[in-house]
C-alpha cells in the first residue's frame, strides 16, 4: 500500500492516481462551479435589487450566499484547471494561499449555517414576548462568522498545523494532519475539529427541534407563516449540506486513523477523492435552489426582480406581494 512517507508533505507529489480520474474532477468542479457562481450571483444580485427582501434574518442568508459564492469564485479557476491539467499548476506560494482561502470559506459556510439555525430559534423563541432581535444582532452575528473563519485559517500558515496537497495533487487543503505534526499542529488541530465541526453539528440539530416545536406553538399569522417556510428552507439547506458533506468526513477519517493506529497514512480510494471534492463544490448550489423550492419570498424576489412582476406566482400571492 502506498504511503506518503515517500513523499515530502510541504510539495505537491505525483500520486499513482489515474489520470481520467483527475479529467472527470475538474470538468464537475468546472460544471458545478459555475452553476455556483450564477446561482449564488443570482442571489447576490437579488439582495441589492429586490424591495421583498426585507426580514433581518436576510442579513443571515446573504452571509451565507457571500462564503458560497466566495468557495465558487475560488475553487474551480484554480482546481479545476489543475485537475485538467493533472497537477497543481500554480506553485507552492499560490498552494499556501489557494488552501488558507479554502478553509476560510469553509468554516464561514460552517459558521453560517449554525448562525441561521440559531437565529430561527431564537425568533421563535422571543416572538410570543414581543421582544424582536435588533438588526445590530444579526450584523454581529455575520461578522463573528468572519472571525471564527479568519481564527481558524490562519494558524496553519504559521506552523499550527500544514497547508498542503490533497489527495489528488491538483488541489491544495488543509492536511489531516502531517505526519510530522508535533504538539502546536495537533494542538491546533483537535480543537478545530471540535468547535468547527462536531460542536456545530450538535448545535444545529438541536436547536433545529427546539425550533420546530416553539413554531408548532406561537406561529398562526401569514407574517409568521412566511418565517415558517424560511425556517423549512433553513433547515432544508442545513440538513443537505451536512450530508453532501459526510463524503469529506469520510476522506478525513480515512486519514486520520491509519496514521495514529499504525503511524502511516495509506493511499486514498481514487473513487473516494473525486466524490468528496465534487460534493464539497456542489454544497454551494444548495441553498439558492432550497429557497427557490420552499420559501415563496425569496422564490418571488429571485423570479422577478423588478416590481410589480410576479406572473410566476399564484394571483393572489402576486397581488400582495405588489403592495409591498
Amino acid at each position: 500500500m502506498q504511503s506518503l512517507f515517500e513523499y515530502r508533505e510541504d510539495e505537491c507529489s505525483w500520486y499513482y492516481f489515474d489520470s481520467s480520474y483527475k479529467t472527470l474532477l475538474g470538468a464537475c468542479l468546472f460544471i458545478f462551479g459555475i452553476c455556483g457562481v450564477l446561482l449564488n450571483g443570482w442571489l447576490f444580485a437579488t439582495f441589492v435589487h429586490s424591495h421583498l427582501l426585507i426580514f433581518k434574518s436576510h442579513i443571515l442568508v446573504l452571509n451565507l450566499c457571500t462564503a458560497s459564492l466566495g468557495r465558487n469564485l475560488l475553487g474551480f479557476p484554480f482546481a479545476g484547471s489543475s485537475a485538467v491539467a493533472k497537477r497543481w499548476l500554480f506553485g507552492s506560494a499560490c498552494c499556501q494561499l489557494y488552501a488558507f482561502m479554502n478553509q476560510f470559506f469553509g468554516v464561514l459556510q460552517m459558521s453560517a449555517l449554525l448562525v441561521m439555525i440559531l437565529e430561527r430559534y431564537l425568533f421563535a423563541k422571543f416572538y410570543k414576548r414581543d421582544k424582536f432581535l435588533h438588526i445590530h444582532f444579526y450584523w454581529s452575528l455575520a461578522g463573528a462568522c468572519w472571525i471564527n473563519a479568519l481564527i481558524f485559517s490562519i494558524p496553519p500558515l504559521f506552523g499550527y498545523g500544514l497547508y498542503s496537497c490533497d489527495t489528488t495533487g491538483t488541489s491544495c487543503t488543509f492536511l489531516w494532519p502531517s505526519i510530522y505534526s508535533g504538539a502546536k499542529q495537533l494542538g491546533f488541530t483537535v480543537p478545530y475539529i471540535f468547535i468547527c465541526g462536531v460542536a456545530p453539528v450538535i448545535a444545529m440539530f438541536y436547536y433545529m427541534g427546539k425550533a420546530i416545536r416553539l413554531e408548532k406553538i406561537y406561529y398562526r399569522g401569514e407574517q409568521q407563516k412566511e418565517h415558517k417556510h424560511l425556517t423549512q428552507s433553513i433547515h432544508a439547506i442545513c440538513v443537505a449540506t451536512l450530508a453532501l458533506w459526510i463524503p469529506a468526513g469520510v476522506l478525513i477519517g480515512w486519514q486520520w486513523i491509519p496514521l495514529f493506529v499504525q503511524a502511516y497514512r495509506p493511499h486514498v480510494p481514487p473513487a473516494l477523492s473525486l466524490i468528496a471534492a465534487i460534493s464539497s463544490e456542489a454544497v454551494t448550489s444548495i441553498p439558492v435552489l432550497s429557497y427557490l423550492a420552499g420559501d415563496e419570498r425569496l422564490r418571488a424576489a429571485l423570479l422577478g426582480r423588478m416590481r410589480k412582476h410576479y406572473a410566476l406566482l399564484r394571483p393572489e400571492r402576486a397581488k400582495r406581494y405588489n403592495r409591498v
